[in-house]
């Protein structure tokens, strides 16, 4: 074993992200990014079944809070 150090040649990569992000015009990149904003919202706007199940077990529990009918701030126990 020897402490000399052994000289390995570098080799370049390109960096892709960066080209796509240089190559895009100002106004591709916002309607990519709307594209994608919009489609995420939709996503988020309605709770999964599994969100669901969750939350359908907390109130039965008698945990945390929710809204009533005129959007009012209410315990699981106060809407029994």
């Amino acid at each position: 074993m020897t402490n000399e150090s052994k000289s390995i040649p570098l080799e370049a990569t390109p960096d892709h992200s960066r080209s796509t992000v240089t190559n895009r015009s100002d106004a591709e990149t916002h309607t990519a990014t709307m594209e994608w904003l919009d489609e995420f919202t939709e996503k988020m706007s309605t709770p999964s079944e599994i969100e669901e199940a969750f939350f359908a077990r907390r109130r039965k529990l008698k945990l945390g809070v929710g809204l009533d009918a005129d959007g009012d701030l209410v315990r699981a126990a106060d809407s029994e």
